[in-house]
């Protein structure tokens, strides 16, 4: 019976993988997914969220000057109008560990 709860949660991280939020034009695996709980509108509640950080650690930096936060945000709203929603929640839940 020990195997049971640990063979549940790889059949739930593998369901969760399938869903993984990253960016639509990721076209190889993603290098460092994480899993946080968190909760995203439209959400009833908090659950385990599968998130590519690497697409989107560059959001999660303060940019060196000017022009890097404009092309920056430039890159944000492109990001945004790929995945059809505001990026600011999913960085929230990767800025809360």
């Amino acid at each position: 019976m020990r195997w049971i709860a640990p063979l549940c949660l790889l059949f739930a991280s593998q369901a969760q993988a399938a869903e993984c939020i990253q960016a639509p034009s990721r076209t190889q695996a993603c290098p460092h997914m994480v899993y946080r709980l968190g909760q995203l509108p439209g959400m009833e509640k908090p659950a385990v969220l599968c998130i590519c950080a690497s697409d989107f650690e560059k959001f999660l930096k303060t940019p060196a000057d000017p022009a890097d936060a404009q092309l920056l945000q430039l890159k944000k709203m492109q990001l945004e109008s790929e995945l059809g929603q505001p990026i600011d929640p999913i960085l929230a839940v990767l800025k809360s560990h």
